[in-house]
């Protein structure tokens, strides 16, 4: 018998039936959207699983999803007399999960170790409580797109199956105001699937080779929730249903999805999930589509069958050859969240920052201390994992919820692991802290200009222009590298709000109103950390800003550190004019790298930007390089600029100034300041890894302002293992939860051609293992006196360390 008979038979589908349709249910369930955790629990979780754990019991072969750990780890510990059936419905099948995720993350803004910590905490949660399941399945129902490289993060944690919602270009009611004839949208990736290739299924493939099979949610992740309703919605915010169980009008709805489904499946079979936001299990939905069965099949050929989104991607990977292998970018779908609410983005990735710096410190002082000590970082590990959640560190939730929670959580969190680095930091750090200052650059400040001569750059800043530069010349060609202007702080009257910029909607507004260079400013020069830093300040709609940008003599880099707040119902972009032509942006994303186009569906496109872009002019060859410290979003137009989103302070997306967007509720006010840290290079010619564009990012933590005690810190944590190839960095090293050891976390930009030479300083390697990002072992590695050789065949890879005392050299002939 072959798999897919086996499958078949395991769910009950006669083997003549030609067209199965398969209901899977769940309810999605945000931590902290519109309401704290504790009044989405209290309201609906706790009576949610109270009814999916009654339905199950009572329809033996029902299955129930659920789509992360959060909130079954509040229910596991305020009802423990529910802890038995849990945890024999969850091992036994009957009740799934489709992530062990702590979250349904977003994966765009988080840093990939922070993905990959939210599944592996999840998982280590269930295992800890006897609950046996480890899915191969990561499902992502409400995330506004993904990371282009979503593959090679999945594969590093053990995962070959996902399945999406929310894409590039596809209509989502309740957000858009054309109707649906005017979706999917021409260029997008909604248009690819939906007009091109025609299938809901496809093999995701990305830019690294890594591959997992992905099923699309064309018509939402709640398409199939008024099967057994008349009515608007089950969803809580706009509830208006009436039940309507009648065996006609069940046929009715099944008929309805089957036409949407059927025209795009390679497949026989048909996935319509029922799980929006915080609905109820419907009653008796097993016994409902038995009667369809019993009436219906006969006539219509469709068979239906409530099973989970995992039973039916294994059935989809039965008809693997008849599905599209593509290299998807869902982006963009919506481009505010990529820079709302910046000061709260900065404490999440602040956080896991130092998360990772003290298992370093821990690590550093030997596998058995390190255990002890990492114990009190189990708490703001959780806390980081769960600001991934597609509404947190995505700045999508009202000011309420900011305040009351998300906040707090985070500046606790980060107060604990402050105290277990402090255990680590040595008392002579600070005699390291200030280094012998470097020569400074060549500069003269007259008739309101300042010239600055470095190894690389002629520089002139005028305070003509507000601040802005007047001209950046290639010191050895001569060549002009930015235009007059370049360095500008532009204000947008932005209508948009917390998920979309006003340009993203039909009666939104994004239009320029002020610019610094309209305006003289004074100009300040310091000397600062072996460089320079030029100083101006500008006011935009009544709020100040100040800029400094900062330039050594021997650095290639032009680092600006912008801070300010912009005005209630504005965005502030940062404009530059680069002298290059190129039609292609290189830019990393959490997983690896990914080429894009200038622009897709919107004018301009702001594209999210991880930590570096790089564009290669398609004449000369070279090119130029933005750097941030932060994920942010960038654009270039293809008349030559580029733009940074700075600051941004869009309340709420109002169409024509009169009315909010339904599906978009939630309002956020700025109400403190933001350092905004980007820098510029131009390369030579050769593409971004040539010129070590990825090095250079990695290292912006420890630019021009970096704390120097942190800067020192993350120096010394960096010794805690050694790799032989300066193309791969240390991401995490940190006590291993399954097995002993120490896990080790290797990154690169891109799988390399060569192996990667791994040690331990001080300590010898006595057992190593391949293991997945869920610390699972996959194979045994050969180890040498010397180390630990491996093969980067990914852009991510996950080691398992034994060590020992090194051994004592013997003294030297003499």
């Amino acid at each position: 018998m072959d798999a897919a008979q086996t499958l078949r038979r395991k769910l009950n589908i006669p083997e003549d039936a030609e067209r199965v349709l398969i209901f899977g249910e769940s309810s999605h369930w945000d931590p902290n959207w519109l309401y704290t955790s504790e009044v989405y629990f209290e309201r609906f979780v706790s009576r949610n699983l109270d009814q999916a754990i009654e339905a199950l019991l009572r329809e033996p072969r029902r299955v129930y999803s659920i789509e992360c750990v959060f909130f079954l780890r509040m229910y596991w510990e305020r009802r423990p007399e529910k802890r038995k059936p849990l945890r024999e419905l969850l091992n036994s099948g009957r009740m799934r999960l489709t992530s062990p995720g702590v979250t349904t993350a977003d994966t765009l803004l988080p840093r990939a170790e922070a993905i990959l910590r939210d599944w592996l905490i999840g998982q280590e949660w269930l295992r800890e409580r006897g609950i046996e399941q480890e899915p191969t399945l990561a499902y992502f129902a409400d995330s506004f797109g993904a990371s282009p490289n979503l593959p090679s993060l999945l594969r590093a944690a053990g995962f070959d199956r996902t399945a999406i919602t929310r894409i590039d270009g596809m209509y989502f009611p309740g957000c858009e105001l054309p109707l649906p004839g005017k979706f999917p949208r021409p260029g997008s990736s909604a248009h690819r699937l939906l007009k091109e290739e025609r299938s809901l299924d496809f093999i995701w493939r990305d830019s690294n080779g890594a591959d997992v099979l992905c099923h699309w949610n064309a018509f939402t992740y709640g398409q199939g929730d008024m099967l057994a309703y008349t009515g608007l919605s089950r969803v809580y915010l706009v509830r208006f249903a009436l039940d309507r169980r009648s065996e006609q009008h069940i046929a009715r709805r099944i008929r309805g999805y089957v036409k949407q489904l059927a025209p795009h499946s390679r497949t026989p079979y048909l996935f319509c999930p029922i799980g929006f936001d915080f609905v109820d299990p419907i009653p008796d939905l097993v016994a409902l589509l038995d009667r369809y069965n019993r009436h219906r099949y006969p006539n219509t050929g469709v068979w239906v069958v409530n099973a989970g989104l995992d039973d039916y991607l294994a059935l989809v990977e039965t008809h693997r050859e008849a599905l599209p292998v593509l290299e998807l970018d869902p982006n963009p779908y919506w481009t505010g969240f990529y820079t709302a609410r910046p000061a709260l983005k900065r404490r999440c990735h602040d956080l896991t920052g130092k998360l990772l710096l003290a298992e370093k410190l821990a690590c550093l002082s030997g596998e058995r201390d390190a255990r002890e000590v990492v114990q009190p970082l189990a708490g703001p590990w959780w806390q980081a994992a769960v600001a991934n959640h597609h509404d947190f560190i995505t700045g999508t939730s009202p000011d309420a919820v900011v305040e009351e929670e998300q906040t707090p959580w985070l500046e606790e969190a980060e107060q604990q692991v402050d105290a277990v680095i402090e255990a680590f930091a040595p008392a002579t750090l600070a005699l390291r802290e200030k280094e012998a200052r470097g020569a400074l650059p060549d500069w003269r400040q007259e008739g309101g200009r300042v010239q600055v001569r470095t190894q690389f750059y002629d520089l002139t800043w005028d305070e003509a222009l507000g601040g802005a530069f007047t001209q950046v010349i290639n010191r050895i060609s001569g060549e002009e590298l930015l235009r007059t202007g370049s360095g500008d702080l532009v204000s947008y009257r932005d209508s948009g709000g917390l998920w979309r910029m006003g340009y993203e909607f039909t009666g939104g507004t994004w239009k320029e109103t002020q610019r610094a260079s309209q305006r003289p400013a004074s100009l300040q020069v310091r000397p600062l950390a072996d460089g320079l830093e030029i100083i101006s300040t500008c006011e935009l709609q009544g709020e100040r800003f100040r800029r400094r940008a900062w330039v050594s003599a021997t650095s290639p880099l032009i680092h600006f550190l912008i801070e300010g707040k912009a005005a209630e119902g504005y965005s502030v972009i940062a404009r530059f004019w680069p002298a290059i032509s190129g039609q292609t942006l290189h830019m990393d994303a959490p997983g690896g790298v990914v080429a894009r186009p200038l622009q897709r569906i919107y004018q301009p496109t702001l594209w999210p930007l991880h930590h570096f872009l790089h564009v290669q002019d398609e004449v000369t060859g070279r090119g130029l390089a933005v750097i941030q410290a932060l994920p942010g979003a960038v654009s270039w137009s293809p008349d030559g600029r580029l733009e940074l989103v700075v600051a941004r302070n869009a309340a709420k997306e109002t169409v024509f100034g009169l009315f909010g967007i339904p599906g978009h509720p939630a309002r956020g006010i700025e109400k403190e300041p933001y350092a905004f840290h980007f820098a510029l290079m131009v390369t030579r010619a050769g593409d971004w890894c040539q010129n070590r564009v990825h090095r250079l990012a990695w290292e912006m933590a420890d630019g021009p302002w970096a704390d120097a005690r942190m800067a020192a810190l993350r120096k010394m944590a960096h010794t805690a293992i050694a790799v032989d190839n300066d193309d791969v960095r240390v991401v995490a090293v940190k006590p291993a939860w399954r097995g002993r050891g120490i896990i080790v976390r290797l990154e690169a930009p891109q799988p390399l051609s060569i192996p990667v030479h791994v040690t331990v300083p001080g300590r010898a390697i006595a057992r190593a293992w391949l293991c997945d990002a869920r610390e699972r072992d996959l194979a045994p590695l050969k180890v040498s006196p010397h180390g630990v050789q491996v093969a980067m065949a990914a852009s991510i890879l996950t080691l398992r360390i034994e060590t020992e005392p090194a051994p004592l050299q013997p003294p030297p002939d003499t």
